[in-house]
């Protein structure tokens, strides 16, 4: 009985350090995102989409602030699975 619970355990452990992980590269990987579309976004989308350039602006600072903000939701969850992990323990 006490092994099986000290495999739930483990295993449980393993999946909360991978969620984690995932999070932590989702959230690097937004806010790269977010920072390339803030300074190249506007006039990548005026030259492949052919629309106007003040009109693609807004729409690659839409796009920075709707990637930096799941980039900070990401980055707080993975925080909160670690200070639930750390709690448990």
């Amino acid at each position: 009985m006490l092994r099986q619970i000290d495999r739930e355990t483990v295993a449980g452990t393993r999946i909360v350090v991978t969620v984690k992980s995932l999070l932590t590269g989702a959230s690097n990987t937004l806010f790269v995102i977010a920072g390339l579309s803030f300074f190249v976004g506007g006039r990548a989308i005026s030259e492949f989409t052919k629309t106007d350039r003040v009109l693609a602006e807004g729409l690659g600072i839409g796009l920075t602030v709707v990637c930096a903000a799941l980039g900070m939701l990401a980055k707080s969850k993975a925080d909160d699975l670690d200070d639930e992990d750390s709690a448990t323990q």
